[in-house]
């Protein structure tokens, strides 16, 4: 994809890990202590892991999050410095705060419908 990572959210995999005017992180670090098992419970059997796989869970998320793949990942920031990151070949999403913090992570079962439809509510990319 062309519009892959790049601008404000061109953090992914930056050796630098330096912050960006919008994003004060320089990579994603973790979960938020409270919200990565119930996630995992979520999202997980889509991942093909278990449900109790915590740990594999959040290293998966966190790994496809600090990833630059310009050819084929597409991301982007929303105003409150959200960064939206999907992966077409494998449909795979993330959601990263402006912190560092992962929101969630998944496999959307409407593929690119989603993304696509995410990016238009959210004006994404523009």
């Amino acid at each position: 994809m062309s519009t892959g990572t790049k601008g404000p959210s061109n953090l992914y995999g930056n050796p630098t890990h330096r912050p960006t005017e919008k994003i004060n992180f320089g990579y994603a670090e973790k979960f938020k202590p409270e919200t990565r098992n119930k996630h995992c419970d979520h999202h997980a059997t889509g991942l093909g892991l278990s449900k109790t796989d915590f740990e594999k869970y959040e290293k998966m998320a966190i790994e496809f999050a600090n990833d630059v793949d310009t050819e084929n990942y597409d991301s982007w920031v929303d105003e409150m410095g959200t960064t939206h990151k999907y992966d077409p070949l494998t449909n795979r999403f993330v959601l990263i705060k402006s912190n560092g913090i992962v929101i969630t992570y998944y496999k959307p079962s409407q593929k690119l419908k989603y993304w696509l439809n995410d990016k238009a509510k959210n004006k994404g990319g523009k």
